[in-house]
């Protein structure tokens, strides 16, 4: 038996089970900025090269906004801005960015309130998605439901049923899709059906609650008149891509499609990739439910050895019975994008059953017009496991410090702690 999610806004993203049967210790996270900080653990890196890599602390800003600033101060394209990977938008974060720096720039310069550059080295190639070993987190969880020492039980119970579960299920967490505007999975479905129309008002003229007031009003005006000029103005400058689109659709009516040509190739990228996590949060929900654990190898599941930070290695193989994993083992599940795959093993039937669902059928060949025809799909552990997980109680709070491996969520694995089934209000 598991544990089924209250919170709609779970459902809505898949995350429709938890991995423990724990009652939730309830609280808050984020209060403030320096009661949720993410440090990146990178790859060992040389100290030569011609790009100049910066260690880069943001405060309240998101990586596509940090490299946007990086950008414009150094007056380069976005295009040669690298980083490793995205990070928590409500939080510190310091992680790498590598930059082409013009000769005698004062690199000191670009640092301002939101972005602080605390390292200054050299690098032989871009930073891509995916080069770094994984996050290192120190939360604090205020205003708990419980006493402190309940919450501390039931955090040993918890950890404690997902260590014998496996590890905690490797869900897309809320970042994934967004928190104010939960719709990146929406929009990249429009795009995977080729509806590029629905899927630029969904991103320009659908204002969701939790945004700020002006975001809203500036959306809701663009879908009562569909003024796109007017509307530039009430854009704030904030929403850059947004801009970018309108503007192309002013001195183009009616190319949406063009419009979305002109976001860089790692947005749509991320829009398109937020709907096969989607999918894939959908079909780890139901494995659980079938299985109820993650040790559990059926017939057909991808099988990998973990480095020592749980990321997966290569080569992968595919159990051809059933077995217990091993301890340095996981599972993992590939959602398919631009390639035909055949329905072999119980993860890959269930996953094509939730696309047919869904009126969908991959390969995606309207990703092509986009130019993500490359794009294979995601290759996914089922399950994490944190490293060096420990905590304090600092007066009635609980302050966490642990590292996961790369392309996995804190916020997953406090999610199985406090349950929560408001997310936005607990500070998710």
């Amino acid at each position: 038996m598991v544990l089924e999610s209250k919170s709609e806004m779970d459902k809505s993203l898949g995350m429709e089970v938890y991995g423990t049967t724990t009652n939730g210790t309830g609280g808050v996270i984020r209060k403030s900025l320096e009661d949720f900080v993410v440090e990146e653990i990178p790859l060992q890196g040389g100290t030569s090269g011609p790009l100049t890599l910066l260690v880069v602390e943001k405060r309240g800003i998101d990586t596509l906004t940090a490299a946007v600033m990086l950008s414009r101060r150094l007056r380069i394209s976005l295009r040669h801005v690298g980083f490793a990977g995205l990070k928590d938008t409500r939080a510190i974060s310091r992680q790498r960015f590598t930059v082409k720096v013009p000769e005698d720039f004062d690199i000191s310069s670009i640092s301002n309130k939101k972005l602080r550059v605390i390292g200054v080295y050299r690098a032989k190639k871009h930073l891509k998605p995916g080069m770094l070993l994984g996050n290192s987190f120190t939360i604090v969880i205020r205003d708990l439901d419980v006493s402190t020492r309940e919450a501390e039980n039931l955090l040993k119970e918890t950890l404690s049923q997902l260590n014998e579960l496996g590890g905690a299920p490797n869900f897309y967490g809320y970042q994934r899709f967004g928190i104010n505007r939960p719709n990146t999975h929406i929009v990249g479905k429009l795009l995977i059906q080729g509806d590029y129309e629905k899927a630029v008002m969904e991103m320009l003229a659908t204002p969701y609650p939790n945004e700020p007031k002006d975001h809203r009003e500036a959306r809701a005006f663009l879908a009562e008149t569909m003024d796109f000029e007017r509307a530039l103005k009430k854009f704030p400058r904030s929403l850059i891509f947004e801009r970018l689109m309108i503007k192309w659709l002013v001195k183009r009516p009616n190319d949406y499609l063009g419009s979305l040509k002109r976001l860089p190739k790692y947005v749509l990228t991320l829009h398109v990739d937020a709907y096969l996590s989607y999918i894939f949060n959908k079909a780890l929900s139901e494995r659980l439910r079938k299985l109820g654990s993650l040790r559990k190898v059926v017939e057909g599941d991808i099988i990998a050895k973990c480095d020592a930070y749980g990321n997966p290695l290569r080569p992968t193989f595919i159990a051809k019975s059933s077995l217990e994993l091993g301890e340095d083992q996981v599972i993992l599940a590939f959602v398919p994008a631009c390639i035909k795959v055949k329905a072999e093993g119980y993860m890959s039937e269930l996953i094509l059953s939730l696309f047919k669902k869904e009126g969908l059928e991959p390969p995606f060949k309207s990703l092509e017009n986009l130019g993500l025809q490359g794009r294979m799909g995601l290759l996914r552990q089922l399950s994490f496991k944190p490293l060096d997980l420990s905590y304090v109680v600092e007066g009635d709070a609980l302050k966490l410090k642990f590292s996961l491996p790369k392309s996995s969520y804190a916020t997953v694995l406090l999610r199985e702690v406090m349950k929560p089934e408001d997310p936005i209000a607990a500070g998710f």
